[in-house]
């Protein structure tokens, strides 16, 4: 079933929110029902892509960016508030680009075929990283680095 990431704007709350859905799921309709603005969206091939996409999207956002959540449950009493953002630090075309890049690190991804580990689900934050996520490093990343360290360890020629 493929999947939708998305970028939706409100005017009324000066407000741009990331998030996916399916595409035989309302949630798009139920949010520009409440004055929610599509600005664009990503169709990748899975429902679980699409999650992957919003979930590094918003860890980029958060984490790496420092650009906190705006709206609070009160302000939103629909689900959703927690991936929204202030159009006031951050841009919806900016917060699109972020998605893009996440979506080409998805779709390039080495791990795309693997299955779901189950720490995604954890109330929309980033999953907690454990030891032996990351994938092995490849045979010329090794011999890369054995070099930078042998080469490191041996005085050179110039300070001899």
């Amino acid at each position: 079933m493929t999947g939708l990431t998305y970028v939706l704007t409100h005017p009324g709350f000066r407000a741009v929110k990331v998030g996916y859905t399916t595409m035989k799921s309302r949630r798009l309709e139920y949010f520009i029902r409440r004055g929610w603005q599509p600005y664009r969206t990503l169709l990748l091939a899975t429902h679980t892509m699409a999650r992957d996409v919003e979930q590094a999207t918003l860890f980029e956002l958060r984490f790496r960016l420092h650009v906190p959540p705006y709206l609070t449950e009160k302000d939103m009493s629909y689900s959703g508030w927690s991936e929204t953002s202030s159009v006031g630090l951050i841009r919806p075309e900016d917060v699109w680009n972020v998605v893009c890049e996440q979506g080409a690190a998805a779709f390039l991804s080495p791990t795309i075929g693997r299955a779901p580990d189950g720490r995604r689900g954890n109330g929309g934050t980033p999953p907690r990283r454990v030891p032996g996520d990351t994938a092995a490093y490849s045979p010329i990343a090794k011999k890369q680095a054995a070099l930078e360290q042998t080469s490191a360890a041996r005085p050179s020629e110039e300070q001899s």
